[in-house]
């Protein structure tokens, strides 16, 4: 089940515990990379949710990892751009994998249309400046 810390549940002594944790292990180790991204988000404010590729969320969950409106999220499901399952006659639920795989997807298209744009920007420069 996903669970979220929020900096108001976690004592600064249990940051500081994870730090040192996190301190004991290799530096190139993925564990210890979490970890310290944990304990640095509480220790700034930040929540931080912890969750397993088979959790289910509810789309109001999903939204809020994914920062967007839950109406935007039906929005995203019913377009077919991320999978879910109905959960009895109605409710939807969405695995932690499937949201992972759309947000990365989400990010490289958005990385691809940055470059596109700047492209064309270089490209609209250089014909202005051949015309002077």
């Amino acid at each position: 089940m996903a669970t979220t810390l929020t900096p108001s549940t976690v004592t600064e002594t249990q940051i500081a515990a994870l730090s040192d944790f996190r301190a004991s292990l290799p530096e190139e180790s993925e564990l210890g990379k979490v970890l310290g991204a944990m304990s640095d988000g509480l220790r700034h404010g930040v929540s931080v949710t912890v969750a397993r590729d088979d959790d289910q969320l509810t789309p109001a969950r999903a939204a809020a990892i994914l920062g967007i409106s839950r109406t935007h999220l039906y929005k995203v499901l019913d377009a077919g751009a991320l999978r879910f399952h109905v959960v009895g006659e109605r409710d939807r639920r969405i695995l932690m994998a499937d949201l992972r795989d759309y947000r990365e997807r989400s990010m490289r298209f958005r990385a691809a249309d940055a470059q596109s744009i700047a492209k064309r920007q270089q490209l609209e420069d250089e014909l202005l400046n051949s015309m002077e």
